[in-house]
């Protein structure tokens, strides 16, 4: 048992390596706005990547973070991304092996999950956008994949309206001043993952992790007071925090308060 349970984390590892470099090309084309069906190439030369210059991450090793054509530096995006997306695959079944509750089915839709979480995580950070395609199509997606975990469809659909509703009202009232049309969509997206009540916590998250860290970046003149802030970051890992650690923090809430 313990063999195959080994077995499993290097599948996921090698599962989430994959999935990482697919991330990887995957932002920068729906940035660049490129084809999907195209094959992956060099963004300094444009020259096509060879499938064995492809291979996440010992490709990045082999070829001493240089392309193979031009010799221009590769950015270590590429493998930190790709060993990020790995762990966060293992972790994820390695969650569910000890909790008790033990799903295949969960199991893929949470992969799915923390795949858009870090793609709206690096696409935001990088850009201060938030892609629609990744919000809304997967938000949909993750709907109907939760429907056959007998997820309810009204928690889910009450989250997504409190989610939507709570970012489109400060777009109104500002004007789109104080946070960008992305983020309605990040909150429909994280309203069908958490529900209403995990949705609460996870916006709590957000505010005080984004405030902490700009307030650090403000005291070291990182940052400006009035500098647009990335928000679906703080978003996504807020999520990515609810969504398997939640339940702990509200009871362990609970207790401490009452």
């Amino acid at each position: 048992m313990f063999s195959i349970q080994i077995l499993f984390y290097f599948f996921f590892f090698i599962l989430g390596l994959v999935f990482g470099s697919f991330l990887n090309a995957l932002e920068w084309r729906l940035h660049e706005k490129k084809s999907l069906n195209t094959r992956s190439e060099c963004p300094k030369c444009h020259k096509v990547i060879s499938w064995y210059d492809n291979i996440p991450v010992f490709s990045f090793l082999f070829l001493h973070a240089k392309c193979r054509h031009c010799h221009k530096k590769i950015s270590w995006q590429y493998p930190m991304v790709e060993l990020l997306l790995a762990f966060l695959f293992s972790f994820v079944f390695y969650y569910y092996s000890f909790v008790g509750y033990f799903s295949w089915l969960v199991i893929i839709r949470d992969c799915l999950a923390v795949f858009v979480l870090l793609f709206i995580f690096i696409y935001d950070t990088k850009y201060l956008e938030v892609s629609d395609i990744m919000t809304l199509g997967s938000a949909s997606i993750l709907f109907v994949f939760s429907l056959f975990l007998h997820v309810s469809w009204l928690s889910m659909v009450i989250g997504a309206m409190i989610g939507g509703g709570f970012f489109l009202l400060q777009f109104v009232v500002s004007k789109g001043k104080w946070i960008g049309g992305g983020d309605i969509r990040i909150g429909i997206l994280m309203g069908v993952l958490l529900g209403w009540k995990l949705l609460l916590l996870a916006l709590w998250l957000a505010y005080m992790i984004g405030g902490l860290i700009s307030i650090i970046l403000v005291l070291t003149k990182k940052k400006k007071m009035m500098t647009e802030v990335a928000f679906g970051t703080y978003l996504s890992l807020a999520t990515f925090i609810a969504m398997f650690f939640g339940t702990q923090i509200l009871d362990w809430y609970f207790r401490l308060v009452f």
